[in-house]
C-alpha cells in the first residue's frame, strides 16, 4: 500500500466511524451532531480561508458581523448534509411528509403531455435530496455526480443514494455517453451546475470571471427540451430541521438559432442569474467553500 492509498484507507475509516455515529445517534439528532462538527471544522479547516474570501468578494455589502454569521451558518449547514447522509433511505421513504414541493405547475407547464427535461440546480441546503421532489413530479430521472475523491468511499456513497437516485451517473466521458442514451429513451436529467468546470464555458458570476459547466444546456438545445430550474431549501417552518421545500421555476428554453455559442451563452446567464438570485436571498445555504472562481 503507498502512502496516498494508506491515507485514503484511514481517512475512509474515521470517516465510516462518524457516519456510523450519525446512524446510531437517528436523522434528527445526527443532523444535529453533524452541525456541530461542521461549526467547529469551519473554525480550522483550511477551506474557511476560500469560503471567508467567496463570500467577501460576491456579497461585499454585507457587514464583518454578517458574513461571520453566514460562514458559520453554512459550516453547520454542510455538517448537516453529512449527518444526514447516512439516513438517506429514511428521508427517501418519508419524502412526502419531508419535501414539501412548491411551483409543480411550471414543471406541467414545461412538459403538459408529459415528457422529459434537464432540470438544473445548485449546491444548497441537502442538495442530495434534489431527485426527491424531481422524480415525484416526473418519474425516473438520471443524476449526474461527481466521484469521491476517496475510492474507499465510492461504493458506500453510491450505496447510499440508490434510495433515492436509482440512476448515478459519473462526471467524464463514460458519464456523457450515459447521459445521451438516458435523453435518446426519454429519461429527465438532474444536474448541478454551480461549480468551476475548467474545461467548461467563460462567464460572470457576482461580477467574477469563471467557467460553467454548460453540458447540460447544450444537450438540452440538441433534443429540444425544456430546461427547468429548482433548488431545494430548509423549510423555516418545518417542525424541524430535517424538513424541506422543493422549488420549481418556470422553464428555460434554449434557442436553436445558426448561432449555436449564442444560444448557449443565453440561456447559461438565464440559470445562472438565478443562481445568484437563490443565494443572494439565503447566503447561509449555498456551499461557499468550493474554489468556484480559482
Amino acid at each position: 500500500m503507498n502512502p496516498m492509498q494508506a491515507i485514503y484507507f484511514f481517512q475512509a475509516l474515521i470517516a465510516k466511524l462518524l457516519l456510523a455515529i450519525y446512524k446510531m445517534a437517528g436523522l434528527r439528532f445526527g443532523s444535529w451532531l453533524g452541525g456541530q462538527l461542521g461549526k467547529f471544522l469551519g473554525k480550522i479547516a483550511r477551506e474557511r480561508h476560500i469560503a471567508a474570501d467567496n463570500l467577501r468578494q460576491a456579497l461585499p455589502h454585507l457587514s464583518e458581523a454578517e458574513q461571520k454569521q453566514v460562514l458559520s451558518d453554512c459550516w453547520t449547514q454542510l455538517g448537516r448534509v453529512v449527518g444526514e447522509f447516512p439516513h438517506m433511505e429514511k428521508i427517501a421513504r418519508e419524502a412526502e411528509a419531508r419535501v414539501q414541493i412548491k411551483g409543480a405547475e411550471h414543471v406541467r407547464a414545461a412538459l403538459p403531455d408529459g415528457g422529459y427535461a434537464m432540470f438544473v440546480s445548485g449546491h444548497f441546503s441537502n442538495w442530495e435530496l434534489m431527485m426527491l421532489g424531481i422524480q415525484r413530479l416526473v418519474g425516473k430521472t438520471g443524476s449526474l455526480y461527481r466521484r469521491a475523491n476517496n475510492p474507499h468511499m465510492e461504493k458506500w456513497i453510491i450505496d447510499q443514494r440508490r434510495a433515492f437516485m436509482p440512476v448515478q451517473i459519473p462526471k467524464g466521458s463514460d458519464g456523457a455517453r450515459v447521459m445521451i442514451d438516458l435523453l435518446r429513451n426519454e429519461i429527465s436529467l438532474g444536474v448541478l451546475v454551480d461549480q468551476k468546470l475548467g474545461r467548461g464555458d467563460p462567464i460572470d458570476f457576482f461580477g467574477r470571471a469563471t467557467k460553467a459547466p454548460s453540458a447540460s444546456i447544450k444537450l438540452a438545445r440538441r433534443f429540444d427540451i425544456p430546461v427547468i430550474p429548482t433548488v431545494i431549501r430548509r423549510r423555516q417552518d418545518g417542525p424541524d430541521k430535517i424538513h424541506f421545500v422543493q422549488h420549481f421555476f418556470p422553464a428555460i428554453h434554449v434557442s436553436k438559432t445558426d448561432n449555436m455559442r449564442q444560444d448557449i451563452d443565453i440561456a447559461m446567464r438565464q440559470v445562472y442569474d438565478l443562481l445568484e438570485q437563490w443565494i443572494v436571498e439565503r447566503p447561509e445555504e449555498w456551499f461557499w467553500q468550493h474554489n468556484r472562481w480559482k
